[in-house]
């Protein structure tokens, strides 16, 4: 592992020297300098006190000057970060127990291997030009290693400290101080690229390794009894923070729990005292075997660009690197990775130093393309004469009118309608499906979420809608309609890049017409993309309606229009009343509980309450929960076991370690070699990280053994213990339709695809609807939705539901309230920000975790999905290019990418 630590001079005097059993000439010949900024000042071989002292202190190695030429203030001073890189137990074991040199070499070059990628390409200081300071490479460290081999408890632990002075070499020859946020923010890369090259070299000598979570792992042929025992300083950081704390928390733990540093131990005491544990657990060291060991870095490269493409189109190679080496630790050098992930003909580079995939660009360009050859090729549904009468005396604003008038009269395929929240695009898209179905037209709305789809169908009266998913996975039916349609798509900027290019597709092969309905400045896709955003930037025929007509209290309507029109900073002087600093999460979900429950019962029925994660949205929660127990409006409860959807990638789900004891796999698909029923539930009951395979096991049939890379077609979730009382507000986290295939608000033809099993009910519920526990008898739960409709469940029928007083801001989306009560965390940017003030007509009250000042520099960044096209080098592709790459005839994807390369 990697820590990294702040020092001031006085610590790195005292700390460097005398750590150890080591005496003080023992400690000198177990350093040595490094980088080039010490080869700049002539520093080599053994660390030399004095010139680590003057260097600590800002000054030349001899101490005549400082170092830059400037005066330092020795109170203020910084004198550099200790890097410490520890090896795992099992090494330091085999090492230092077992006395093989060997080993302890394969973690020098571990860390001298870390340390030249760090100096080539974090090395940085700051430096003041015309648009401000800024950070500039300069690729020279000056490093002091020192190697130790034991814990403050005495315990056996190879480690180096690697103490990086606040000083780098500029390209004109000044000295200036390093600008190090960049190696805190890839601390945990560069910690796996350690692991990596160590796991590598280990490898190399004939040990076997075992990988563990975080891109860490272990020899093998060591007892968990071995490594607990000389790992005292572990236990008692985890008798501190325990088994689940983050890394943080871990580090936090390892400097308040440090014992002070006890008198030095001659070396022939502690080896016999290490030798005295080993004797008692019988400890046997592993020995070397013939391994064939091949570096293969094409398929972690290949995996890295899979996991990182699926959630954005434009991304950083560090993430790519990242996951190739956690799931592919030891498979391969960094040098060939980096060397792999550079010559990959999938990968662009972008102009702001990122990547994206010819996949992306591609898919880009493909969906303007099918929206622009759809240009002029319908006929218009209504006269201009007939849309402005039949829109007389309906109240419309000058947006909506616009709006109708273009989805009536145009003759393109495909058109957008651009509007702010609260702009009434319910209502219009009411009257143009009115004029549409009396020109005979059939009007079929879609969502992203199911919910969406409902309300959609509820507020312009639609009355065939469906969720975009389930649109996707029915094949067209076999007899074309008599009739044609018009596809209404709601919410159609929450829409991904695959999904719209295949909506669009399956649009004009059913000849179709699309009306695209969504805001750019709210929130975007969880995977990659922006199409809707990119559709109108290429010239996609567009109406805006820019009038909000929700916020009924000015003051607030003023800050929220300030907001939609880019105006960040007066917006959020104008909402200044309506937000409140306050710094803990728990003080937050503290006060917005006192204010809902200050409420009455109709108040609160007309209340959004809203949090930015969804971990403080349960935090709130329990706390309103807590009250409503105490006043008795929450009555007899039970506990049941739900299912939690975890946060994996397509990708992740292929690897065994991302899995734990407990959770729960449910494949959409059956896979009679495995022995997986498709919707069954299996639960993990074991993993197997070196093999790559899981043990499941579904409740009546016996354990089977699968490797999670064969189930292409899975979901994965784990168990959480919830509490349902009578009065508990829920809702369904998962669609659940009826067998007949009957969607929400309407039928599709028949497919097999869509014949749910006995485990998903017969009750076509919707994810996001929610309803209220009114009794509790007999293990059953007794439900009522908004409509009257009650339902008695039994607990496995109620696995997938969750709290519904509290939404996320992403969940809220589209929704409209008398009042909202919420969060502004550290997480919130500018769209989420947007969507949040926007939700509400009259009252808003929001809790904040930082003033006022740093607030808007939060919300002046934008957190939106990204298009590839537009980070690709003008000297890659071309505006005035593009039509030619879209003119020419369509090819399959595999020949598209062979086209790309050479346009761009």
């Amino acid at each position: 592992m990697l820590s990294l630590t702040v020092i001031s001079p006085k610590q790195g005097e005292t700390y460097y020297t005398a750590e150890n059993y080591y005496s003080n000439e023992e400690n000198q010949a177990n350093s040595t300098w490094s980088g080039k900024g010490a080869r700049s000042l002539g520093l080599s071989g053994q660390v030399q006190g004095e010139a680590f002292k003057n260097l600590l202190h800002g000054k030349s190695p001899q101490g005549d000057k400082t170092l830059s030429g400037r005066k330092i203030n020795p109170e203020k001073h910084r004198a550099g970060i200790d890097l410490t890189f520890s090896a795992p137990k099992s090494l330091s074991l085999a090492a230092l127990v077992g006395s093989n040199e060997a080993l302890e070499q394969a973690h020098r070059t571990a860390v001298a291997r870390t340390l030249a990628v760090i100096e080539e390409r974090y090395a940085q200081t700051r430096v003041r030009t015309e648009e401000g300071r800024k950070a500039i490479a300069t690729g020279n460290l000056i490093v002091a290693q020192f190697h130790h081999d034991t814990s403050r408890e005495k315990d056996p632990q190879l480690h180096t400290h690697c103490v990086v002075i606040n000083a780098t070499q500029r390209p004109d020859g000044r000295w200036q101080s390093l600008h190090n946020d960049v190696l805190f923010k890839q601390q945990k890369l560069l910690g796996m690229i350690y692991q990596n090259e160590l796991a590598v070299e280990v490898q190399r000598l004939g040990y076997a390794v075992e990988p563990r979570a975080n891109g860490q792992f272990e020899l093998q042929g060591y007892r968990p009894e071995d490594l607990e025992t000389f790992s005292k300083r572990r236990e008692q950081i985890l008798a501190a923070v325990g088994e689940q704390a983050t890394a943080q928390e871990r580090e936090l733990a390892t400097l308040m729990t440090r014992a002070p540093k006890g008198k030095e131990i001659p070396r022939e005491e502690l080896r016999a005292y290490w030798q005295a544990q080993a004797d008692v657990l019988h400890l046997e060291h592993p020995q070397p075997q013939a391994l064939d060991w091949q570096s293969d870095p094409k398929r972690s490269v290949r995996a890295g660009l899979n996991h990182c493409s699926e959630r954005e189109a434009v991304f950083r190679r560090e993430q790519v690197e990242r996951f190739a080496l956690e799931n592919h630790l030891g498979q391969q050098f960094f040098e060939e990775l980096q060397q792999t992930l550079d010559a990959d003909p999938e990968v662009i580079h972008t102009y702001d130093q990122r990547l994206t995939t010819q996949t992306a660009v591609l898919r880009e360009l493909e969906t303007i393309r099918t929206v622009l050859e759809g240009r002029g090729q319908v006929g218009e549904i209504a006269s201009e004469d007939w849309v402005a009468e039949a829109l007389e005396n309906q109240g419309l604003t000058q947006g909506q009118y616009e709006g109708i008038l273009l989805a009536a009269t145009t003759c393109d395929r495909v058109i957008a309608w651009q509007g702010v929240a609260g702009a009434g695009k319910s209502y219009a898209l009411n009257q143009i499906r009115r004029i549409a179905e009396a020109q005979g037209y059939i009007v079929r709305g879609f969502a992203p979420s199911a919910e969406a789809a409902k309300s959609l169908g509820n507020s312009a009266q639609i009355q065939q809608t469906e969720t975009v998913a389930a649109l996707l996975c029915v094949q067209p039916p076999e007899t074309p309609s008599q009739f044609p349609e018009i596809w209404v798509v709601d919410e159609a900027g929450l829409l991904s890049a695959k999904d719209a290019l295949a909506l669009l597709t399956k649009a004009m092969e059913q000849q179709a017409r699309v009306i695209l309905v969504g805001d750019t400045r709210q929130l975007s896709a969880v995977e990659a993309g922006n199409p809707f955003k990119s559709l109108q930037q290429a010239g996609m025929a567009t109406a805006h309606l820019n009038q909000s007509l929700r916020q009924k209290h000015q003051q607030i309507k003023a800050g929220v229009d300030l907001i939609a029109a880019g105006k960040i900073t007066e917006g959020i002087h104008q909402l200044k009343p309506y937000i409140h600093q306050v710094s803990s999460e728990e003080a937050r979900s503290q006060a917005i509980a006192r204010d809902y429950l200050a409420l009455t019962p109709e108040e609160r029925r007309k209340t959004l309450l809203l949090a930015g994660t969804n971990r403080e949205r349960l935090a709130i929660t329990q706390a309103i929960r807590k009250s409503l127990k105490s006043e008795g409006q929450l009555g007899q409860g039970t506990l049941m076991q739900r299912l939690k959807a975890k946060d994996l990638t397509t990708v992740q789900m292929e690897y065994a370690h991302h899995f734990q004891i407990g959770d729960v796999l449910i494949p959409h698909a059956s896979y009679k070699r495995w022995g997986l029923e498709r919707g069954q539930r299996y639960e993990v009951i074991a993993v197997d990280v070196q093999q790559n395979g899981l043990t499941l096991r579904a409740e009546t049939e016996p354990a089977v053994q699968v490797d999670p890379a064969r189930v292409r077609k899975k979901s994965v979730y784990r168990m959480e213990e919830m509490e349902v009382a009578v009065g508990d507000r829920l809702k369904w986290t998962k669609n659940h339709r009826s067998p007949t295939g009957v969607g929400v608000g309407g039928a599709y033809p028949q497919d097999t695809r869509l014949k749910w099993t006995k485990n998903q009910g017969k009750q076509g519920r919707r994810n996001g609807q929610e309803f209220e526990v009114y009794g509790v008898e007999d293990g059953q739960v007794l439900i009522r939705y908004d409509s009257g409709k009650t339902e008695s469940l039994s607990g496995s029928e109620l696995a997938h539901l969750d709290y519904a007083l509290v939404s996320t801001t992403y969940g809220a989306q589209g929704k409209s309230a008398e009042r909202v009560i919420g969060t502004l965390d550290q997480h919130v940017g500018r769209e989420s920000f947007y969507v949040t003030v926007s939700r509400v007509k009259h009252d808003l009250r929001l809790y904040a975790s930082e003033n006022l000042d740093r607030l808007i520099l939060r919300t002046e960044r934008s957190q939106t999905n990204e298009n590839p096209r537009d980070f690709l080098h003008p000297s890659s592709v071309e505006n005035s290019r593009i039509p030619g790459i879209l003119d020419r005839p369509r090819k399959k994807e595999h020949r598209w990418v062979n086209l790309a390369q050479q346009e761009l």
